[in-house]
C-alpha cells in the first residue's frame, strides 16, 4: 500500500485537482484507492459527493470514529474509489492541538493507516493536504511514502515548496521519522512560455526532484470542478486531461502509453489558435 500526499503551503496551485484526478485515474485502472481529504475546505470531499453527515477525518483524529478503520470511509460513484471526507471540525482540532500540545491526532492517524495496511483494503492512499501546517497535514505527511508538491511557476508558490521541505525536515527529526520522497509538479503552465522550464530548473538547482510531466492550463479544469467529474470524463482530449494521464503513469505507474505524442486539446476556444508547441509535452519524453 502506497501513501502519497499532495501538499504545498501556497494555495491555488492545483492540489485538490491533482489529488482528485490521480485518484480517479488510478481507480479506473483497477487500483483500490482511498482519497483522504485533510483540508477543512473539503473541496475533494465535495468533488466526489461525500456525505457531510458521515464519518470524517476529524472523527478519526479525535478518536470518535468507528473502531474498524475501513468502516470510517465512504464509497463514491466511481468503482474502486472511496473517500474519507473533511469538514470544518479540522479547524477545531488544530486549535486543540495548539492549546494542549497534544500528539494524539498523529498517533490516531498512525493507527488508522496501520489498520488499513494490515487489512489490505487499498493499493493506494492519496491525501489532499491543506495549504498550511495543521494537525491533519502533519499526521498525513509523516505517514507518507511520497509527497507530491504541485506548484505554479511563480515566486510565491516557490516559497510554499521551500517551507514545506523545511518543516518536513524539522518534524522528521523531532519524531525520528524517515523523510518521504519529495517531488515537485509544475502546474497551470503555459506551454508557449519558457517560464515553466525556468521554474523547473530552479527547483532542480535547489535539490528537488521534479516530475517530467508538466500540467498545462486549460478551461477543462474549471468545467471538471463544476461537473464534479474527472477530466478524462469531461474533456479527455484537453491538455490538462492528457497531462494528468501522463502524470499518473509517471507517479503511479498506470497503463497510459507515454510513447504516443500528446494532441492539443480543443476545449479552450477562448485561448484562440494554439501553437504547435502546445500539442507536445515540454522537451523530449516530457522532460521539463
Amino acid at each position: 500500500m502506497k501513501i502519497l500526499s499532495i501538499a504545498n503551503f501556497k494555495g491555488g496551485t492545483g492540489k485538490s485537482v491533482t489529488a482528485c484526478n490521480l485518484a480517479a485515474i488510478a481507480a479506473r485502472e483497477g487500483r483500490r484507492v482511498l482519497l483522504i481529504d485533510a483540508d477543512a475546505q473539503h473541496n475533494a470531499s465535495d468533488f466526489f459527493g461525500a456525505d457531510p453527515e458521515g464519518c470524517t477525518l476529524t472523527d478519526v483524529l479525535e478518536g470518535t470514529g468507528d473502531t474498524t478503520a475501513a468502516d470510517n470511509v465512504q464509497e463514491t460513484t466511481l468503482d474502486n474509489l472511496d473517500v474519507l471526507p473533511a469538514d470544518m471540525g479540522l479547524l477545531r482540532l488544530d486549535l486543540a492541538a495548539i492549546l494542549t500540545q497534544d500528539n494524539a491526532p498523529l498517533r490516531r492517524m498512525d493507527d488508522f493507516l496501520d489498520a488499513l495496511r494490515e487489512d489490505g483494503e487499498y493499493d493506494l492512499i492519496l491525501i489532499d493536504c491543506p495549504p498550511s501546517f495543521t494537525a491533519a497535514s502533519v499526521a498525513a505527511l509523516v505517514n507518507s511514502d511520497e509527497v507530491l508538491m504541485p506548484t505554479r511557476s511563480d515566486a510565491f508558490s516557490r516559497t510554499g515548496v521551500l517551507e514545506i521541505r523545511d518543516q518536513l525536515n524539522n518534524v522528521g527529526l523531532r519524531l525520528l521519522r524517515p523523510l518521504p520522497r519529495i517531488r515537485v509538479l509544475i502546474t497551470m503552465a503555459d506551454a508557449r512560455s519558457s517560464v515553466p522550464k525556468q521554474a523547473a530548473d530552479m527547483y532542480k538547482a535547489a535539490g528537488f526532484e521534479v516530475c517530467r510531466t508538466v500540467i498545462r492550463s486549460g478551461v477543462a479544469v474549471s468545467k471538471s470542478t463544476w461537473q464534479r467529474l474527472p477530466l478524462y470524463a469531461v474533456a479527455p482530449s484537453s491538455n490538462p486531461a492528457l497531462d494528468y494521464e501522463r502524470l499518473a503513469k509517471e507517479v503511479l505507474g498506470t497503463a497510459t502509453d507515454l510513447s504516443a505524442p500528446l494532441r492539443s486539446g480543443r476545449d479552450d476556444k477562448d485561448e484562440g489558435k494554439r501553437r504547435a508547441a502546445d500539442s507536445r509535452p515540454y522537451g523530449e519524453d516530457g522532460e521539463v
